[in-house]
């Protein structure tokens, strides 16, 4: 996975609380760039990758990899600034810093902005390399803004930063979930089965689990307990039943604006995402 956030603490929380274990498994959680995650599953070095919005950039040009669970129905990004930008348009001629151009935080800037009137051609994205440099950027005033997601968002809004937009409150896109490569998921079924029982397991702790899954954020992510809090709530929001983002649902989100660039050919759905395996475990 490409960080380590609450957006992906369904990972770390069943890690933790051995979820993992109980399944036989020995889980190693790496911390990887996004596209190094796609070469990495493509390739057997990865069993499994969170970015489920990059490993569908990825079939679309071919790579063998299909997803097995979605954990968010909408992106956690947020564009916050300081106090002199008012509305995402005056981001027009500033500097806005993204993880990577090209990953999902980079494609939530430019719908953000677009949603909100502004001419991406006149932003200049700076290319952080990942959100905690992002956020350290907009501290230091090296850029305007910044695409954050919780518990950073949370942080910066406690310190007297502005959120001027929101993914989540435009539209629905699968945010970060499971994907492995189609040759795993022909040779390695039971990996796959149990693998996908642990994550379940803890995203349905999660859910059911408020006060807890608060403590846990606050002492894991050592943040305070407002933070935590805060963090929770937008997670909560977006969080599918049982880690299913509905195939029709799913199909429009893909062939939207936000997830493909103007020109690029569609997905069928048996293409792309295969929840046979996670059915079983309902």
């Amino acid at each position: 996975m490409s960080v380590r956030n609450v957006v992906l603490m369904p990972y770390y929380y069943a890690k933790d609380k051995g979820f993992f274990d109980k399944e036989g498994l020995r889980a190693e959680i790496i911390q990887i760039r996004s596209n190094l995650q796609v070469v990495g599953v493509a390739s057997g070095e990865l069993d499994f990758m969170s970015g489920v919005g990059t490993a569908f950039e990825a079939m679309r040009k071919g790579a063998p990899l299909k997803v097995l669970a979605v954990l968010y129905r909408a992106p956690l990004f947020s564009l916050l600034s300081g106090a002199a930008i008012k509305t995402p348009k005056d981001l027009e001629g500033k500097k806005v810093g993204v993880s990577r151009i090209g990953s999902e935080s980079h494609n939530a800037a430019v719908w953000m902005l677009t949603q909100n009137g502004a001419d991406v051609r006149k932003v200049t994205f700076i290319q952080t390399g990942s959100t905690i440099v992002s956020m350290i950027g907009l501290q230091q005033n090296s850029q305007e803004a910044s695409v954050l997601s919780p518990p950073f968002t949370g942080e910066m809004v406690v310190q007297g930063y502005k959120v001027l937009a929101k993914t989540s409150d435009v539209g629905e896109s699968p945010f970060n979930g499971m994907a492995t490569s189609q040759e795993k998921l022909r040779n390695r079924p039971e990996r796959i089965r149990k693998s996908l029982k642990a994550l379940l397991e803890s995203y349905r702790r999660i859910k059911q689990d408020r006060p807890g899954t608060i403590d846990y954020i606050r002492q894991s992510f050592k943040v305070n307990e407002r933070i935590a809090e805060t963090s929770y709530n937008e997670i909560r929001e977006v969080m599918l039943d049982d880690m299913i983002m509905p195939e029709d649902r799913l199909k429009k989100a893909l062939d939207g604006p936000y997830a493909r660039s103007e020109g690029e050919k569609g997905l069928s759905m048996n293409e792309v995402v295969d929840y046979s395996i996670l059915r079983s475990l309902r």
